[in-house]
């Protein structure tokens, strides 16, 4: 792992960049500076074998995280017909016996978490029609379709083992970049002759791929792969039904826009119908109990019926707005008639917050080929906390680096103040400082974005800051390329 500070320069790189998709690039910095996002010029080099372990890494700790799921859904007591038949009368998950109710998911979301995280397997509490004692309705298997995630990776290169810093489950932006920016600046540079160039299969993996001339095999990739699965479940949709991708307009830089709306052009691509709205736009039809789209205030007569929509929106935030409990109800719907979310509730609720960590180490703390890839990570208030002298103090549900301090030797070196955190919910997680290389501007450290894309390994992407308050990277970072074997 090498980074080149004097790589090639194209003409009109910007305007290369804003016509494929980054049309948030430049911004003004609270200095009056100017700040461009994408670095052109230096970029990362790895070798073959550095690819490989990265890749593994990823493979693993994605196996590990679903083991992790599946800890957090036994320590609730609605997973059990008993606790659900008890649970509709009062509470059954106090902070003391339910992780999910400790680390602050409301209850009332638990059931809908807990069968959207074991749709369609036939062992779980959902494949039975009605409980043993035949009065409480059961779900039948369903599918809850999940697409894409990312884990942020310290790695400084051969001879170190990658280390997870956090999973961004269901939010995760930096998807254009990583999908087709630095693609086609790999394309138009050259840079490398390595028969892999990059580790970058994000987009094909989206759409999927037809049979080559040398034997590959066709991918349906996905979207059809997991569309498939979701008309097995409810046979009633259409073969290609319609897939609204929602996003939050209160983003002024484009960023999320652009983001869900290159997910929406895959899904597009691989043949699907589609529709770009916000989020002010998901409206609730009271007489029929439906999820729909509004395209604008007086024309609730063109309401559209949502049977499938992707929200770039965190979870944490929807399930506490009014109209929250309505929209997991629907979820519920025994004839399957309910919105189908991507990604689903469990995402934010068993994978896409910082307690995932303390349950990580818990759990493969103590194994030798998994834990590896692990950080020592307490909960802020327990006995193991009190162990680490040099650690990352962050907020459990916490975004792009927000609220985030790092102590060393007792000492906090770098602070991010910020509205995370203002529940009092956080995780320590022991002290790895990002690699530093020498940046034109100073020193640099970078964090690896390494993709899934329906749970299995799709690339890469590298977001480095600068100075020692970048060592928490946050939203105001740079973006650099990466290649395999150049000899640029």
């Amino acid at each position: 792992m090498k980074r080149i500070p004097y790589g090639p320069v194209r003409d009109g790189w910007r305007l290369t960049n804003f016509s494929l998709g980054l049309t948030y690039n430049d911004d003004v910095l609270p200095d009056g500076s100017m700040y461009s996002y994408w670095q052109e010029g230096p970029y990362y080099d790895f070798s073959a074998a550095e690819i490989e372990e990265l890749e593994t890494a990823t493979a693993t700790l994605y196996a590990m995280c679903l083991e992790a799921g599946d800890w957090m859904v036994e320590q609730c007591p609605r997973r059990t017909a008993e606790g659900r038949r008890r649970g509709f009368f009062d509470s059954v998950c106090p902070p003391d016996v339910c992780f999910l109710t400790r680390i602050g998911v409301p209850e009332y979301t638990h059931e809908q978490i807990i069968r959207t995280w074991f749709d369609g397997d036939a062992d779980t509490w959902t494949h039975r029609d009605k409980d043993p004692d035949g009065r409480v309705p059961m779900q039948t298997p369903d599918f809850s379709p999940s697409v894409y995630g990312r884990f942020d990776f310290w790695y400084n290169g051969a001879g170190t083992t990658p280390k997870l810093l956090e999973f961004n489950a269901q939010t995760p932006t930096a998807l254009v970049e990583a999908a087709v920016i630095q693609w086609h600046w790999m394309d138009q540079t050259g840079v490398s002759k390595h028969p892999w160039r990059q580790w970058n299969s994000i987009h094909d993996r989206l759409v999927g791929w037809e049979a080559t001339p040398d034997g590959e095999p066709a991918e349906l990739g996905a979207w059809r792969r997991n569309i498939a699965k979701l008309r097995e479940a409810r046979p009633w949709l259409p073969e290609k039904p319609k897939i609204f991708f929602a996003y939050e307009t209160s983003d002024t830089s484009g960023e999320d826009r652009m983001n869900v709306a290159y997910l929406m052009s895959t899904a597009e691509e691989a043949g699907f119908p589609v529709e770009l709205i916000a989020m002010s736009q998901i409206g609730w039809d009271v007489s029929d109990d439906r999820v729909v789209y509004v395209p604008g205030p007086g024309r609730e007569h063109e309401a559209q019926p949502i049977d499938v929509i992707f929200m770039l929106y965190p979870w944490e935030w929807f399930w506490h707005e009014e109209g929250g409990k309505a929209f997991f109800r629907n979820m519920a719907d025994p004839a399957k008639r309910g919105t189908v979310w991507i990604e689903p509730p469990y995402k934010a609720a068993l994978l896409g917050h910082k307690a995932l960590l303390p349950v990580l180490w818990k759990l493969f703390g103590d194994d030798p080929e998994r834990g590896k890839y692990l950080l020592p990570a307490y909960f802020a208030d327990s006995k193991g906390a009190k162990t680490l002298t040099s650690y990352a103090k962050k907020p459990v549900w916490g975004r792009e680096g927000g609220s985030v301090t790092l102590v060393r030797d007792g000492v906090p070196i770098t602070e991010n103040p910020s509205e995370y955190g203002s529940d009092g919910l956080y995780v320590v997680q022991q002290l790895c400082e990002l690699p530093s290389f020498e940046g034109l501007e100073g020193t640099v450290h970078p964090v690896i974005g390494a993709w899934l894309i329906d749970g299995e390994p799709a690339g890469m992407g590298i977001r480095e800051d600068l100075g020692t308050a970048g060592l928490v990277t946050k939203n105001n970072c740079n973006f650099l390329p990466h290649a395999i074997e150049t000899e640029y």
